[in-house]
């Protein structure tokens, strides 16, 4: 009777030990999802915000300092968005107007 109570809780043991490294499991993958998700947010709003610039580059319209939460710097055809610790850099392509 003893033996069994000894396997039972080993198998206990073991049974714990492997639901914890599973959860542990879930939680990082599901931190690390997170995190590319934050980053493709704020790239894809640097793009939707490059885009809104040229727009109103091509219209006439003046830039305003902050964009979108992003510092908008316009330097020789380059255009710098900067927000927190992140810079996106852009170039204009092709003949200059």
């Amino acid at each position: 009777m003893k033996h069994r109570r000894g396997f039972v809780l080993l198998d206990a043991v073991v049974g714990m030990c492997v639901v914890s490294i599973v959860a542990l499991v879930v939680f990082a993958w599901t931190k690390n999802q997170r995190s590319v998700v934050d980053k493709l947010y704020l790239s894809d709003l640097a793009h939707r915000t490059v885009t809104n610039v040229m727009v109103r580059d091509l219209a006439g319209c003046g830039q305003p300092e902050v964009l979108n939460g992003f510092e908008l710097t316009l330097r020789d055809g380059k255009i710098v968005l900067r927000i927190a610790d992140r810079v996106f850099g852009y170039e204009y392509e092709g003949e200059p107007r």
